[in-house]
């Protein structure tokens, strides 16, 4: 995988626009020389490279003119800074020249990180603002945190690198087209992908190899790629993972549109998820966007549809009710892991008052009150989203068909009805 087609692709194509020179003699595991060092690498020698399996990866063997540097990284975060005003007032502009540039301008730049973050930029630039956005956020979150420097410098490296993986999967799992089960399999090896090639480096591994491999792991044993829970989620996988929590609900490009006057609220339904100290610190952050942009949020509050969120509770409400019926004489790993989850789900629900039992009853108490309906409607997408986060992970992790007939039908008829919201967009 860390040699893959997409990955080697991305390689010979780029050759296409920009000079890519081979450093070595490019060969094969039998060592059969493929490409002669010296030579131009561009889209032609594509179908030769990937009939093979190469005895060393590609990024290995190439150089790319100016690749991503640690003062270009801090370039790039300005120039990134200077045109989102909710990012710098996530992260607090008056501590951005002081906390955040000097941290990512440290980063250390094997050549091959250096290479695979140039084709990142140039090749998928939504990615690659994603990571620095991410990067800025945890930072600013591990200075409130007052971690060492040393620290801050290893969730950096591990925050920019967090999603490179991704470039070694075929790009149309990215093209916002609906899943399927193994598709979403695919997607969940990312992690795994960066720690394979980060493990290869002393200044990676362990530290910032592990932190990338675990930042979609959580507190609660619900993440991946291996289910960890507790104190075995390294806190710095915490912090990308919240960060990246807070970029993707508020800061990205196909969300500035969407305003929630409740990002708050999210973020503290998911305190279990990444800790406390971790969310607040986001809280804080979340406030400063909310009072930096009130009048857009004010626009956005009245378009809450209360029928809409009268559906979707009753919907959770449904989902829930049935997951309970799972629990019933069953102890099997996937029926336990799920009502785990989600009695885990109703309790926050319950602790952040939004109780789905008494839907009709909130909803009558709310009446027109447009901040209380949007921080709601915001809690439901969050819970219906997490529900169907369980059945995708559920269904990554055990095969139903190993299960016996009696506890299968009543588990694939849940499974099957949270695919449907997955398939419908319902959230």
């Amino acid at each position: 995988m860390t040699d893959s087609a997409p990955f080697v692709k991305q390689v010979t194509e780029f050759g296409d626009t920009q000079k890519v020179v081979a450093t070595e003699d490019i060969r094969n595991d039998q060592g059969v020389s493929l490409v002669k060092r010296g030579a131009r690498i561009d889209s032609s020698l594509y179908e030769r490279l990937v009939q093979h399996k190469l005895l060393r990866p590609i990024d290995y063997s190439v150089s790319i003119e100016n690749p991503v540097t640690p003062l270009s990284l801090v370039t790039d975060a300005k120039r990134l800074l200077s045109n989102e005003a909710d990012l710098v007032q996530a992260v607090d502009g008056r501590f951005i020249e002081r906390d955040l540039l000097p941290v990512i301008g440290s980063i250390h730049l094997e050549p091959q990180l250096s290479i695979k973050m140039k084709l990142c930029r140039e090749n998928t630039s939504w990615r690659y603002q994603h990571m620095l956005r991410t990067t800025l956020i945890a930072l600013h979150v591990a200075a409130r945190l007052r971690w060492p420097v040393a620290e801050r410098q290893v969730l950096a490296a591990a925050a920019i690198f967090h999603d490179l993986g991704e470039m070694h999967l075929d790009p149309d799992l990215f093209d916002g087209q609906p899943l399927d089960l193994v598709q979403r399999r695919q997607i969940a090896s990312h992690p795994t992908i960066a720690y394979l090639f980060l493990k290869e480096f002393p200044v990676y591994h362990p530290h910032v190899s592990l932190a990338v491999h675990q930042h979609h792991e959580r507190l609660d044993g619900s993440g991946y790629p291996k289910g960890l829970s507790g104190n075995d989620v390294v806190p710095a996988a915490r912090v990308i993972g919240a960060s990246e929590l807070l970029a993707v609900i508020r800061l990205e490009p196909e969300r500035r549109d969407d305003l929630l006057s409740s990002i708050s609220e999210i973020l503290s339904f998911n305190t279990d998820r990444f800790g406390k100290e971790i969310i607040l610190s986001l809280i804080e952050a979340s406030k400063r966007i909310e009072e930096g942009s009130m009048g857009m949020v004010a626009d956005r509050l009245l378009m809450v549809n209360k029928e809409g969120l009268q559906a979707r509770m009753k919907l959770l409400q449904q989902m829930l009710l049935e997951a309970e019926v799972l629990s019933d004489g069953s102890n099997d790993e996937m029926t336990t892991f799920i009502c785990g989850q989600l009695g885990h789900i109703s309790e926050m629900a319950n602790r952040c008052c939004a109780n789905l039992h008494t839907s009709d009853d909130l909803l009558e108490i709310f009446g027109n009150d447009h901040i209380a309906l949007s921080e709601l409607d915001a809690l439901v997408r969050e819970m219906t989203f997490l529900v169907q986060s369980t059945a995708r992970e559920a269904m990554r992790r055990w095969p139903i068909d190993e299960l016996s007939d009696h506890h299968r039908e009543p588990l694939t008829r849940w499974l099957k009805q949270a695919e449907t919201m997955i398939q419908t967009g319902v959230a």
